[in-house]
């Protein structure tokens, strides 16, 4: 009887410590979700600008958002997804110059949920750009 207790918890508990270890490594993750999309637009000048933002995922482009933004300002626009996303591409457009990002590494994380940290940054002497870094508190 011992024997078979023993092995009944051997046999347990490694099935547990494999749960666990698929968990870490991401062998049981989906494509993460995004909980919430945070875009900080910036405007580094010394006037005020409006900057249109759309967010495109695999069903499709988003509609534009537009906001002024004071000079050397930074105002924060948060976006809710309605799903989870294979892909996603920020679009900005300011005075009629225009600029992409694609959030880097949907796939290539073990988490289920992510909090990509999006920058729309524009400054006269250079083209508008986009920058991404990602937030591990979510």
């Amino acid at each position: 009887m011992p024997s078979t207790r023993r092995r009944f918890l051997v046999q347990t508990s490694s099935l547990g410590g494999l749960a666990l270890l698929a968990g870490c490594a991401g062998l049981n993750a989906d494509t993460p979700t995004i909980a919430t999309l945070e875009i900080a637009l910036e405007n580094a000048t010394e006037d005020a600008h409006i900057f249109h933002i759309a967010v495109e995922t695999a069903d499709g482009l988003g509609q534009w958002d537009s906001r002024e933004v004071p000079p050397e300002t930074r105002e924060v626009v948060e976006r809710e997804p309605d799903a989870e996303y294979d892909s996603v591409v920020i679009h900005g457009v300011v005075d009629e110059q225009t600029t992409r990002g694609e959030i880097l590494d949907m796939d290539g994380t073990d988490r289920t949920e992510i909090c990509p940290r999006i920058i729309f940054q524009y400054n006269t002497g250079s083209d508008p750009t986009i920058l991404q870094s990602s937030d591990i508190r979510c």
